[in-house]
């Protein structure tokens, strides 16, 4: 059972912690240049454990929106390295090291992509930004890193990590480069499974497999969407295709600036209508509004 709950009433903070139930909220529900919903990152919470799913360019300022900083996060999980879901890493790391001495985070991740976030991410802005220290800095400097280890599934390529009671499992996806026919051939990029409870697809092209049989589990279920086909992100047009009973447990999110004006994106002979609801979704994602598992 889950409720949707307001949250940061009156302008208070939100909590990261909750009286031992799980929560999730996502600072942003926008895709990569979208600019009225911030990035889609987001925050799982529960007892007094958290992660953070992401942290983009603007993820910094996202947790400004309901009252907190990157001070206050003490999680990370990059689901890969693209900027709307790493760009606000390296504040997250300097800040820590520099404004907070002896105050570093974690940092959920597998060591081969751990070094690629570095090397071709991270690196540029933080591994010389100390002169004498008779070497260049590592991720680890920064982060206090934790390894997930592999599992067996029935669904491609998992790792699971405990975070507290937190269960998170973590699935490759295929999103880029849109020549990528397979997992195999895609950059690193993964969604999450939490508590066996909620599923979010992270960034990927459609791939009917993975929803149809995390639906068999899952509450709740949270799918990237861009609203035009082609490219590296499912298409409102391709979740169409999903059983009925799979939409019915899927919230949309990733979406452009345009997504209350369907005549923009949506024609008649598409076969829906761009309102989630009424295509049989349970609708889109909500930023800054908790999903709470009971």
């Amino acid at each position: 059972m889950y409720e949707v709950t307001e949250i940061c009433k009156n302008g208070e903070p939100l909590p990261l912690e909750t009286e031992g139930h799980l929560r999730v909220v996502f600072l942003g529900t926008g895709s990569a240049f979208a600019k009225k919903h911030r990035q889609s990152n987001i925050l799982v919470i529960q007892g007094d454990h958290h992660v953070l799913v992401d942290c983009g360019t603007q993820g910094p300022q996202a947790l400004e929106d309901v009252g907190l900083n990157v001070a206050c996060v003490k999680c990370y999980l990059p689901t890969h390295s693209h900027a709307d879901h790493i760009g606000g890493l390296e504040e997250v790391g300097l800040t820590h090291r520099y404004f907070y001495k002896n105050s570093k985070p974690e940092m959920i991740v597998l060591s081969d992509y751990g070094k690629e976030l570095w090397t071709k991410s991270l690196a540029g802005g933080m591994e010389y930004c100390e002169s004498k220290q008779g070497r260049p800095l590592e991720l680890a400097d920064f982060f206090n890193l934790r390894r997930p280890s592999p599992v067996e599934t029935g669904c491609g390529r998992v790792w699971n990590y405990q975070q507290g009671p937190i269960e998170i499992s973590i699935m490759r996806t295929r999103h880029f480069p849109d020549t990528a026919v397979s997992i195999e051939e895609s950059q690193w990029c993964s969604g999450v499974f939490i508590n066996q409870r909620v599923w979010i697809s992270g960034d990927t092209m459609f791939d009917e497999n993975y929803p149809i049989e995390y639906a068999k589990v899952a509450e709740l279920m949270f799918h990237d969407c861009q609203l035009f086909q082609g490219g590296v992100h499912a298409s409102y047009n391709e979740l169409m295709s999903l059983p009925e009973s799979v939409r019915a447990k899927m919230l949309l999110y990733h979406y452009g600036d345009n997504w209350d004006q369907p005549e923009s994106w949506a024609k008649d002979t598409d076969g829906f209508t761009g309102d989630p609801v009424e295509d049989g979704f349970l609708g889109w994602t909500k930023q800054q509004i908790a999903y709470d598992f009971f």
